[in-house]
């Protein structure tokens, strides 16, 4: 037969688990950082979540990873020539093809020049 224990009989351990929203973690005039509100490892891990998303929105992460390579102006300068002189050579080449084969004549009052 089972006992049927009054709620009194059972101990609870004493848990009261903290709930914050995003305002909390908010920090003024700071878009780049974060407040942690207490010590507790919950609060932490949910600022750094909050942290990550913050960079995340901002594009600042894509930003960082970019310039982990300096290139310099003059190069990139150099490059942009280099490509534009290229897609200019293939352009006449497509020209080129286009008109192979063919005699162009103006017509002009009636006469071919």
């Amino acid at each position: 037969m089972k006992k049927h224990y009054q709620q009194n009989d059972f101990k609870k351990r004493p848990f009261k688990k903290k709930h914050f929203s995003r305002h909390d973690f908010y920090l003024e005039g700071c878009p780049e950082g974060v407040k942690v509100p207490d010590s507790s490892i919950f609060s932490l891990e949910r600022a750094l979540k909050y942290l990550k998303r913050q960079l995340k929105d901002s594009d600042k992460i894509a930003k960082y990873k970019a310039k982990g390579e300096y290139i310099k102006p003059s190069t990139i300068r150099r490059k942009q020539k280099e490509e534009a002189v290229r897609m200019q050579r293939y352009k006449e080449k497509q020209l080129a093809r286009i008109d192979k084969g063919y005699v162009w004549v103006s017509i002009y009052d009636g006469k071919a020049q």
